[in-house]
Protein backbone atom coordinates (compact mmCIF):
# COMPACT_ATOMS: atom_id res chain seq x y z
CA UNK A 1 0.00 0.00 0.00
CA UNK A 2 1.34 3.43 -0.98
CA UNK A 3 2.04 5.67 1.98
CA UNK A 4 0.29 9.09 1.89
CA UNK A 5 2.57 11.93 0.87
CA UNK A 6 3.42 14.14 3.86
CA UNK A 7 2.79 17.88 3.73
CA UNK A 8 5.54 20.19 2.53
CA UNK A 9 5.70 21.65 6.05
CA UNK A 10 6.27 18.25 7.65
CA UNK A 11 8.95 17.36 5.11
CA UNK A 12 10.71 20.71 5.60
CA UNK A 13 10.55 20.33 9.40
CA UNK A 14 12.00 16.80 9.24
CA UNK A 15 14.86 17.91 6.99
CA UNK A 16 15.57 20.92 9.23
CA UNK A 17 15.75 18.75 12.37
CA UNK A 18 17.92 16.25 10.49
CA UNK A 19 20.28 19.01 9.37
CA UNK A 20 20.69 20.37 12.89
CA UNK A 21 21.25 16.86 14.26
CA UNK A 22 23.90 15.79 11.73
CA UNK A 23 25.63 19.16 12.07
CA UNK A 24 26.26 18.46 15.75
CA UNK A 25 28.28 15.31 14.91
CA UNK A 26 31.52 17.22 14.33
CA UNK A 27 31.37 18.66 17.86
CA UNK A 28 30.83 15.28 19.56
CA UNK A 29 33.57 13.68 17.45
CA UNK A 30 35.96 16.55 18.26
CA UNK A 31 35.31 15.94 21.98
CA UNK A 32 36.14 12.22 21.75
CA UNK A 33 39.61 10.75 22.22
CA UNK A 34 38.68 7.28 20.98
CA UNK A 35 40.10 5.83 17.72
CA UNK A 36 38.12 6.83 14.60
CA UNK A 37 36.81 3.33 13.84
CA UNK A 38 35.69 2.92 17.43
CA UNK A 39 33.70 6.16 17.23
CA UNK A 40 32.08 5.00 13.99
CA UNK A 41 31.41 1.47 15.28
CA UNK A 42 29.78 2.41 18.58
CA UNK A 43 27.74 5.18 16.97
CA UNK A 44 26.10 2.63 14.70
CA UNK A 45 25.98 -0.18 17.27
CA UNK A 46 24.06 1.99 19.74
CA UNK A 47 21.76 3.30 17.01
CA UNK A 48 20.99 -0.27 15.91
CA UNK A 49 20.30 -1.39 19.48
CA UNK A 50 18.03 1.60 20.19
CA UNK A 51 15.99 1.12 17.01
CA UNK A 52 15.78 -2.70 17.10
CA UNK A 53 12.70 -2.94 19.39
CA UNK A 54 10.74 -0.69 17.00
CA UNK A 55 12.16 -2.05 13.75
CA UNK A 56 12.16 -5.82 14.30
CA UNK A 57 8.45 -6.29 13.55
CA UNK A 58 8.41 -4.26 10.32
CA UNK A 59 11.65 -5.93 9.24
CA UNK A 60 10.18 -9.44 9.68
CA UNK A 61 7.10 -8.46 7.68
CA UNK A 62 8.72 -6.59 4.81
CA UNK A 63 12.25 -7.87 4.26
CA UNK A 64 11.40 -11.50 3.29
CA UNK A 65 9.18 -10.23 0.44
CA UNK A 66 12.01 -8.11 -0.97
CA UNK A 67 13.61 -9.43 -4.20
CA UNK A 68 17.10 -10.87 -3.71
CA UNK A 69 18.64 -8.03 -5.71
CA UNK A 70 17.21 -5.44 -3.35
CA UNK A 71 18.32 -7.39 -0.28
CA UNK A 72 21.84 -7.21 -1.66
CA UNK A 73 21.39 -3.49 -2.30
CA UNK A 74 20.43 -3.07 1.38
CA UNK A 75 23.66 -4.76 2.42
CA UNK A 76 25.58 -2.59 -0.05
CA UNK A 77 23.95 0.50 1.44
CA UNK A 78 25.15 -0.57 4.89
CA UNK A 79 28.70 -1.10 3.63
CA UNK A 80 28.62 2.33 1.95
CA UNK A 81 27.45 3.94 5.20
CA UNK A 82 30.28 2.21 7.09
CA UNK A 83 32.88 3.47 4.60
CA UNK A 84 31.37 6.95 4.76
CA UNK A 85 31.83 7.13 8.53
CA UNK A 86 35.19 5.37 8.54
CA UNK A 87 36.70 7.86 6.10
CA UNK A 88 35.00 11.01 7.34
CA UNK A 89 35.58 10.45 11.07
CA UNK A 90 39.24 9.64 10.34
CA UNK A 91 39.48 13.14 8.83
CA UNK A 92 38.00 14.73 11.96
CA UNK A 93 38.75 12.77 15.17
CA UNK A 94 41.53 14.27 17.33
CA UNK A 95 43.09 10.81 17.74
CA UNK A 96 43.55 10.49 13.97
CA UNK A 97 46.95 11.41 12.50
CA UNK A 98 45.09 12.83 9.50
CA UNK A 99 42.69 15.18 11.28
CA UNK A 100 42.00 18.32 9.28
CA UNK A 101 39.94 21.37 10.20
CA UNK A 102 36.24 21.00 10.94
CA UNK A 103 35.46 23.49 8.17
CA UNK A 104 37.41 21.52 5.55
CA UNK A 105 36.23 18.10 6.72
CA UNK A 106 32.54 18.97 6.95
CA UNK A 107 32.67 20.82 3.65
CA UNK A 108 34.45 18.19 1.60
CA UNK A 109 32.22 15.39 2.87
CA UNK A 110 29.26 17.53 1.82
CA UNK A 111 30.07 17.32 -1.90
CA UNK A 112 28.06 14.10 -2.15
CA UNK A 113 24.91 15.83 -3.52
CA UNK A 114 26.79 16.46 -6.76
CA UNK A 115 27.67 12.76 -6.98
CA UNK A 116 24.13 11.72 -6.07
CA UNK A 117 22.75 14.06 -8.71
CA UNK A 118 25.04 12.54 -11.33
CA UNK A 119 23.95 9.01 -10.42
CA UNK A 120 20.22 9.61 -9.87
CA UNK A 121 19.09 9.69 -13.54
CA UNK A 122 20.49 6.17 -14.06
CA UNK A 123 19.66 4.71 -10.66
CA UNK A 124 16.28 6.16 -9.75
CA UNK A 125 15.15 8.04 -12.86
CA UNK A 126 15.05 11.42 -11.09
CA UNK A 127 16.33 14.32 -13.19
CA UNK A 128 17.89 17.30 -11.46
CA UNK A 129 16.25 20.59 -12.53
CA UNK A 130 18.64 23.05 -14.16
CA UNK A 131 18.21 25.66 -11.44
CA UNK A 132 18.93 23.10 -8.73
CA UNK A 133 22.04 21.91 -10.56
CA UNK A 134 23.29 25.51 -10.71
CA UNK A 135 22.66 25.86 -6.97
CA UNK A 136 24.59 22.66 -6.25
CA UNK A 137 27.50 23.92 -8.40
CA UNK A 138 27.50 27.22 -6.50
CA UNK A 139 27.50 25.43 -3.16
CA UNK A 140 30.37 23.21 -4.30
CA UNK A 141 32.32 26.29 -5.35
CA UNK A 142 31.90 27.63 -1.82
CA UNK A 143 33.07 24.26 -0.49
CA UNK A 144 36.20 24.52 -2.63
CA UNK A 145 36.94 27.96 -1.22
CA UNK A 146 36.75 26.59 2.33
CA UNK A 147 39.00 23.64 1.51
CA UNK A 148 41.49 25.93 -0.27
CA UNK A 149 42.11 27.60 3.08
CA UNK A 150 43.67 24.33 4.30
CA UNK A 151 46.55 24.48 1.82
CA UNK A 152 50.04 24.73 3.26
CA UNK A 153 49.15 23.07 6.58
CA UNK A 154 51.05 19.82 5.96
CA UNK A 155 50.49 16.50 4.23
CA UNK A 156 48.42 15.15 7.12
CA UNK A 157 45.74 17.76 6.45
CA UNK A 158 45.79 17.03 2.74
CA UNK A 159 45.31 13.34 3.56
CA UNK A 160 42.47 14.30 5.89
CA UNK A 161 40.89 16.33 3.10
CA UNK A 162 41.16 13.30 0.79
CA UNK A 163 39.55 11.07 3.43
CA UNK A 164 36.67 13.53 3.78
CA UNK A 165 36.16 13.48 0.01
CA UNK A 166 36.21 9.67 -0.01
CA UNK A 167 33.56 9.87 2.72
CA UNK A 168 31.51 11.96 0.29
CA UNK A 169 31.84 9.28 -2.41
CA UNK A 170 30.62 6.59 -0.01
CA UNK A 171 27.88 8.91 1.26
CA UNK A 172 26.67 9.42 -2.31
CA UNK A 173 26.36 5.65 -2.76
CA UNK A 174 24.49 5.38 0.56
CA UNK A 175 21.93 8.06 -0.34
CA UNK A 176 21.49 6.80 -3.90
CA UNK A 177 20.84 3.22 -2.79
CA UNK A 178 18.58 4.46 -0.03
CA UNK A 179 16.52 6.39 -2.55
CA UNK A 180 15.85 3.13 -4.42
CA UNK A 181 15.21 0.93 -1.39
CA UNK A 182 12.94 3.34 0.46
CA UNK A 183 10.42 3.02 -2.37
CA UNK A 184 10.05 -0.66 -1.43
CA UNK A 185 10.70 -0.70 2.33
CA UNK A 186 9.23 1.16 5.27
CA UNK A 187 11.58 3.33 7.31
CA UNK A 188 12.26 0.88 10.15
CA UNK A 189 12.57 -2.12 7.83
CA UNK A 190 15.20 -0.20 5.87
CA UNK A 191 17.33 1.40 8.58
CA UNK A 192 17.74 -1.64 10.86
CA UNK A 193 19.55 -3.92 8.36
CA UNK A 194 21.51 -0.98 6.93
CA UNK A 195 22.73 0.27 10.32
CA UNK A 196 23.45 -3.26 11.54
CA UNK A 197 25.42 -4.05 8.37
CA UNK A 198 27.37 -0.82 8.76
CA UNK A 199 28.25 -1.64 12.38
CA UNK A 200 29.37 -5.16 11.40
CA UNK A 201 31.46 -3.76 8.53
CA UNK A 202 33.18 -1.28 10.84
CA UNK A 203 33.90 -4.06 13.33
CA UNK A 204 35.48 -6.11 10.54
CA UNK A 205 37.53 -3.09 9.40
CA UNK A 206 38.82 -2.57 12.93
CA UNK A 207 39.78 -6.25 13.16
CA UNK A 208 41.52 -6.13 9.76
CA UNK A 209 43.48 -2.96 10.55
CA UNK A 210 44.28 -3.81 14.16
CA UNK A 211 42.49 -0.75 15.53
CA UNK A 212 41.16 -1.44 19.01
CA UNK A 213 37.46 -1.22 19.81
CA UNK A 214 38.10 -1.69 23.53
CA UNK A 215 36.89 1.64 24.94
CA UNK A 216 36.14 1.59 28.69
CA UNK A 217 35.85 5.30 29.53
CA UNK A 218 32.18 6.08 30.44
CA UNK A 219 32.62 9.60 29.04
CA UNK A 220 33.46 8.18 25.63
CA UNK A 221 30.42 5.92 25.66
CA UNK A 222 28.26 8.91 26.60
CA UNK A 223 29.58 10.64 23.49
CA UNK A 224 28.91 7.53 21.38
CA UNK A 225 25.34 7.39 22.71
CA UNK A 226 24.88 11.09 21.93
CA UNK A 227 26.07 10.46 18.37
CA UNK A 228 23.60 7.58 18.07
CA UNK A 229 20.62 9.53 19.43
CA UNK A 230 21.30 12.86 17.72
CA UNK A 231 23.17 12.71 14.41
CA UNK A 232 22.21 9.07 13.73
CA UNK A 233 18.58 8.64 14.82
CA UNK A 234 17.32 12.23 14.64
CA UNK A 235 19.60 12.97 11.69
CA UNK A 236 20.22 10.06 9.34
CA UNK A 237 17.00 8.24 10.16
CA UNK A 238 14.90 11.30 9.31
CA UNK A 239 16.87 11.74 6.10
CA UNK A 240 16.03 8.13 5.30
CA UNK A 241 12.37 8.89 6.03
CA UNK A 242 12.51 11.76 3.53
CA UNK A 243 13.95 9.49 0.83
CA UNK A 244 10.48 7.95 0.44
CA UNK A 245 9.01 11.30 -0.53
CA UNK A 246 11.86 13.43 -1.92
CA UNK A 247 14.46 12.58 -4.61
CA UNK A 248 17.79 11.39 -3.22
CA UNK A 249 19.66 14.35 -4.72
CA UNK A 250 17.30 16.80 -2.95
CA UNK A 251 17.69 15.06 0.43
CA UNK A 252 21.44 14.97 -0.04
CA UNK A 253 21.51 18.66 -0.99
CA UNK A 254 19.96 19.56 2.37
CA UNK A 255 23.22 18.52 4.02
CA UNK A 256 25.14 21.14 2.04
CA UNK A 257 24.34 23.52 4.90
CA UNK A 258 26.13 21.18 7.34
CA UNK A 259 29.61 22.70 6.89
CA UNK A 260 28.30 26.12 7.89
CA UNK A 261 26.40 24.81 10.92
CA UNK A 262 29.20 22.47 12.05
CA UNK A 263 31.89 25.14 11.75
CA UNK A 264 29.79 27.65 13.70
CA UNK A 265 28.91 25.13 16.42
CA UNK A 266 32.51 24.03 16.97
CA UNK A 267 33.66 27.67 16.98
CA UNK A 268 31.20 28.69 19.70
CA UNK A 269 31.63 25.50 21.76
CA UNK A 270 35.38 24.88 21.44
CA UNK A 271 36.77 28.15 20.12
CA UNK A 272 38.08 26.53 16.92
CA UNK A 273 38.27 29.61 14.71
CA UNK A 274 37.76 29.02 10.98
CA UNK A 275 40.02 30.82 8.50
CA UNK A 276 38.71 33.80 6.55
CA UNK A 277 38.42 31.58 3.48
CA UNK A 278 35.98 29.37 5.41
CA UNK A 279 33.73 32.34 6.13
CA UNK A 280 33.85 33.46 2.51
CA UNK A 281 33.11 29.95 1.31
CA UNK A 282 30.23 29.63 3.77
CA UNK A 283 28.53 32.64 2.19
CA UNK A 284 28.77 31.02 -1.24
CA UNK A 285 27.46 27.70 0.15
CA UNK A 286 24.42 29.47 1.61
CA UNK A 287 23.78 31.18 -1.74
CA UNK A 288 23.77 27.75 -3.37
CA UNK A 289 21.33 26.40 -0.77
CA UNK A 290 18.96 29.29 -1.48
CA UNK A 291 19.15 28.59 -5.22
CA UNK A 292 18.37 24.91 -4.68
CA UNK A 293 15.47 25.69 -2.34
CA UNK A 294 13.93 28.12 -4.84
CA UNK A 295 14.42 26.11 -8.03
CA UNK A 296 14.79 22.51 -6.92
CA UNK A 297 11.34 21.51 -8.01
CA UNK A 298 8.61 19.65 -6.17
CA UNK A 299 9.19 16.48 -4.20
CA UNK A 300 8.39 13.26 -6.03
Amino acid sequence: MTAPRPSALRTAAALTVALLAVSSAALWIRLSHAPPLAISFYRLLYATALLAPFAWGPLRREFPALPRRHRLLALASGVALALHFAAWIASLAPSSPYATSVAASATLVAVHPCLVALASPWVSGHRVPRGAAAGIALALLGSAVIAWGDRGHGHHRLTGDLLAFLGAVAGAAYFTLGGVLRQRLGLMAYVLPVYATAAATLGALALATGESLAVTDPREHALFLTLALGPMILGHTQLNWALRHVPAWAVSTTILAEPVASTALVFFALGERPPVTALAGAAVVLAGIVAVARRGGAPT
